[in-house]
This record gives structure tokens, sequence and C-alpha cells, in this order.
């Protein structure tokens, strides 16, 4: 049997004989059996063909199951491969964000458009951060502790800490994590503060100039540093598409480069055109920003907050080996762009039937009333006044959107309900309509996952802002064991107003009244640091602040009172006044 390749008929090759015909012929007039299809490939890859009755030897077998085909039998198509499973590299893989800079583009867009993703991510940054107090830190010296504070007091309230980190902590749970800049713009201290100048002459008479210690070195400079250093001129967050971060194994080291971005480049290269303003700019910026700028590289960022400005890392991680954070959006971006998926199908089938769709017409019309019958609808469209007045029956029918709307109320439950998970919060949190019973158990995982944040807030003012500007002041004391500690205002928060603490306190106010508990661990429990409350108390005592002044004084005027009533007439007067014949007796004079 010969079969041509379809391209070209006049052109065949013999690939088996027939032995035998069941009465059909092909087109050569030969006659020929078919035969009944048959399997030559696993269940995963079902191609099939008919073959000739004597059958495929094993060669072209191989052939048809390798190539999909095999010379002179034509219409073979090729084996696939069956359905593999892969939860990452699933049909909607192209649709999810892939590099980090469109990553970052997503969260934006569904913080700005989406209202879950916004009222959660808004509730995730202020809760925590109600209020922020400044504490007066525990030292043997009292002054300087006071000191340290006022000095942190006054930075924090003209640098708006609490604005600082709420942009800190809304960039770590939008981005999963913040590149913090500290900027030091502080003048130097001049060297002639602690030191002067010196000139002496040798045994060979050459006069040698020396730099020696004043004796009152420590007061200048603390005279100075109050004069000219204020702390940290700014606190900002970086675009992370500016910052170039590489970590390493073993190691919490960092290398942080800033990448110069497009308008900084544009003012230098107006300033190497000598134009003024451009040059006013730039003699402005730090030596070595223009330097990197004009040599085409990136700009070094320093890490350690002793040594100057720095920048502070601050991930939303779990894992040590992880090189960066990750937002808690990322668990919801499958669900969030299937959402969107939803609202776009519905707005394109609303927008295709914005207009509605009229159909009017009358059974039994010749055309000329057919012809009069549309102009009339035109006319009344075109005029709301215009009345159509026929003596047939006319039926007007419009259909609009509403009978073409998909019904995605059960898939929007479900997306709402992941969302509320992905989130990590409550229906109730975000609505407010909620009773404290039927939430405890959720508000209680979130009062919990704030205090670790507040922690990490914390580690970071302390350690990093107070602690660097207090060593720099020279707020320093010589700790039980004579080793040289700084002294730190602490950082606290107010009480998280997210669950009902009425049994606790109870429990713990019936410790103290029994003296199992001292005041301390109920003030740190209210997030009042009790340094500050103890010394207010003690400012307060004896004042109408005081909480017993007025039985104080309810005391005193009672023994006024009884010290007037022995010592003088006016019980007699009353008496009088009364009408009363009572006879006061008076104690002999000795």
């Amino acid at each position: 049997m010969t079969k041509g390749t379809g391209a070209d008929e006049g052109t065949s090759k013999q690939v088996g004989r027939v032995p035998s015909g069941d009465g059909k012929t092909d087109r050569q007039g030969n006659k020929a059996k078919t035969g009944k299809p048959r399997k030559i490939l696993g269940s995963s890859q079902m191609s099939r063909f008919a073959e000739a009755a004597g059958g495929l030897d094993r060669y072209h077998s191989a052939r048809a199951a390798s190539f999909g085909g095999f010379d002179g039998l034509s219409n073979t198509i090729q084996g696939v491969g069956g359905n593999a499973y892969s939860p990452e590299l699933s049909t909607d893989f192209n649709e999810l964000p892939q590099s980090l800079h469109e990553q970052w583009s997503y969260y934006r867009f569904f913080y700005r458009s989406e209202p879950f993703v916004g009222q959660a991510l808004d509730l995730h940054t202020e809760l925590p951060l109600s209020k922020i107090r400044i504490g007066i830190p525990k030292a043997k010296s009292r002054e300087l502790a006071l000191a340290a504070t006022r000095f942190c007091e006054k930075w924090a309230q003209k640098n708006q800490l609490l604005q600082r980190l709420i942009s800190i902590v809304h960039e770590r749970n939008l981005i999963g994590e913040a590149f913090i800049w500290s900027e030091d713009d502080n003048p130097e201290m001049p060297q002639n503060i602690r030191f002067e100048a010196r000139h002496t002459l040798t045994d060979e008479g050459e006069a040698i100039e020396e730099m020696v210690e004043r004796e009152d070195a420590d007061a200048r400079a603390s005279r100075w540093l109050k004069k000219n250093y204020k702390g940290w001129t700014s606190v900002r967050c970086l675009p992370p598409e500016q910052v170039r971060m590489e970590s390493f194994n073993f190691t919490d080291e960092r290398i942080f480069e800033l990448i110069p971005d497009s308008k900084t480049k544009h003012v230098i290269d107006r300033a190497n055109s000598a134009d003024p303003d451009a040059i006013r700019v730039v003699e402005s910026m730090p030596a070595e920003v223009v330097d990197a700028v004009r040599e085409g590289r990136n700009i070094p960022l320093n890490t350690d907050p002793y040594a100057g400005s720095f920048i502070y890392y601050m991930a939303n991680r779990k894992s040590d080996y992880e090189p960066r954070g990750r937002s808690i959006l990322e668990r919801c971006m499958r669900v969030l762009v299937f959402r969107d998926k939803l609202r776009q199908s519905q707005t394109s089938i609303a927008s295709r039937h914005m207009t509605p769709i009229r159909v009017v017409y009358s059974p039994d019309l010749s055309e000329p009333q057919l012809d009069d019958l549309r102009e009339q609808v035109d006319q009344s469209l075109q005029d709301p006044d215009f009345s159509i007045i026929t003596n047939y029956e006319v039926t007007w029918e419009e259909m609009g959107a509403d009978s073409r709307l998909l019904d995605l109320t059960s898939e929007y439950d479900l997306t709402d309900r992941q969302l509320y998970s992905g989130l990590g919060v409550t229906e109730g949190l975000l609505s407010g309509e909620s009773a404290y019973s039927g939430d405890r158990i959720n508000l209680e995982v979130i009062n919990v996952r704030y205090m670790l944040l507040r922690e990490q807030l914390q580690e970071l003012v302390q350690e990093n802002f107070f602690k660097p500007m207090c060593h720099r002041m020279g707020y320093i004391e010589d700790d039980e064991d004579g080793e040289p500690q700084v002294i730190v205002p602490t950082l606290t928060f107010t009480r998280l107003a997210l669950k009902d603490n009425r049994d606790t306190f109870d429990q713990l106010y019936n410790l103290f009244t029994k003296g199992n508990l001292d005041v301390d661990t109920i003030l740190e429990l209210l997030n009042l640091d009790p340094v500050s409350v103890n010394e207010r108390v003690k400012n307060d005592m004896l004042t109408p602040k005081d909480a017993t002044y007025n039985e104080v004084l309810r005391g005193v005027y009672n023994s006024i009172a009884s010290i007037i009533g022995e010592n003088s007439n006016l019980p007699e007067i009353v008496a009088k006044t009364l009408g009363s014949d009572v006879v006061f007796s008076r104690p002999k004079e000795e």
C-alpha cells in the first residue's frame, strides 16, 4: 500500500504490503484493509491512528512515538505529555508579579484601591503606635538621667518621632522591609574646644607645637554640645528602588548603596554647565554624593550609628537565611488578582450594556407603518416630550445590564474570608461593629503580634537613636563593675485597647492589696513608666493633686473644731441661739 504525503500527491513511498483486502480500495486501486485503532503510547500520551492489517514494524512504531509520524504516513500527531502539577508554575503564574519592583508596584496599587487592604494596613500601622512616652532611665546620677530625658524629649518633639515611626511601620507592613536613613548634619566639634596648642623648644632649639588637653575640657565640650549638637537632623524611609543591599552568610553585616535618582543626576549636570541655581544646590550636598554621581557609581551608606549618618534595615521576616523581608500582602496576592479580574469582568459587562438595547415591535404591520413607527421612536429618543401615537398595539422592551451581570456573591464571600485570614484581621476589627466577646481569641493573637512589633521599635529607637546621641552628649556613668554605661531614656507605649483586661487587673490588684505584688508591675502592664510615675507622685504630694489632700484638710478642720469648742464660749453661743437651757461646765484653772 502506498499513500501520498498530502503535500505532493505524485510522490509516495511504499511502507508495507496488505496480504488481503476487505473490498475497499485506495487511490491507486489496490485493495486495502483497515484495522481497529490501537494504542501505541502510554495512557498519558493518547495518540491514535489507523494501521494496516499487517501492522507496523517496531522501527516505524518507535519513530511514530518519538517524532509524531514517519515516512509515508500522514495525519499522525506528536505525543503530548500529561498535565504536571506545580504550585509555583500554575496557569496564573504570568499574571502574578515576578520581580521585586513589580511586586512593590502591586502592593502599592492594592493598598490604594482595595478597601480591605488599605484599612487592614492602616490598622496594623496605627494601633500599635497609639501614643509614645519617653521615660526617665535608672541611673546613679539623677541629674544626668533627667538631662538625658529632656534632651531626647526635645529631639523627639522636633523631629516628630511618632510620625516617623508610623512611616516606618507602614513601609514594613506594605513592602516587607524599611530602609531607615538617619542623617547627622551637625557641625564637628572644633579641636580647640578640648585641646590647646602649646609651643615648646627641644634641646636642639627646634620649636614644636603640641595639642594638650585642657583641664576643663569636659566642661567646655559639654557647653559646646549643648549649644551646637541637636541630635539626628532627620529620620526618613528611603525608597526601596534606590537602595541596593547585599547580605552574606555567617554574618549580620550588610552592604548598602544608594542609587542616585535622575533628579540628582540632572541637577549635578546643570551645575557642571555653570548653572548658578544648580551650583547652589550642589554645594549644599555632601561631597561624597556629588563625587559618586559624577563618577557614575552608587553611593555607599554607613551602617554604624556612632560614625555619623547611617542606614538601619528593618525587615518583616521569620528566618535568618531569607535575604529580604516579606510583605503581608504577598500571601494575599493570588486572591487580590482574582478579585480584580472579577471586578474587570463585571465592569466590562456593565460598559457594554451601559446604553440599553431597545426592542420595539408590533405584529402585522405594513412596511409604511413600520417606517412611521421607527421615525416616532427615533424622535422620542431625541426629544423626551415627544409622544408616540398609534392605532395599533406597540410593545417596547429594553434590555439593560441587570440581567447580564454575573452573580459573584459566593466568590466575594470566599475571597473576603481569605483576605481576613491573610491580612491578620477580623471583620469586626475593620468595621468596628463586633463585640469583644465574639472575637476574643483573634484579638488576643493580634495583641501579641503588636507587642512583638513594639519591642522591635523600642530596640530601634533606644539603641540606634537615643543611645548614640546620649553617648555623644556625655551622659555616661560607671556601672557596678566599673565599666562606662550610657544613660539611655526608655521608650514606652500606651496600653492597647483591643482586649478587656478587667479580670486581669482585678487579680493583680488583689495581689497588691495583700502585699504579694509591687505597684511597678501593675504600672508596666499598663505601659506606664514606673520611674516617671513615682516622680510625678512625689511632686503631687501635699498639693491639690494629691488623692488624700481633701481627707487631710477634713481631718485638720475636725481637730481645729474640737480645740475651738473646748477653749471658747462658742458652744454657749450656739445653745443660746437655739433657745436651749444646756449648762456647760468649764474646767477649773489651776
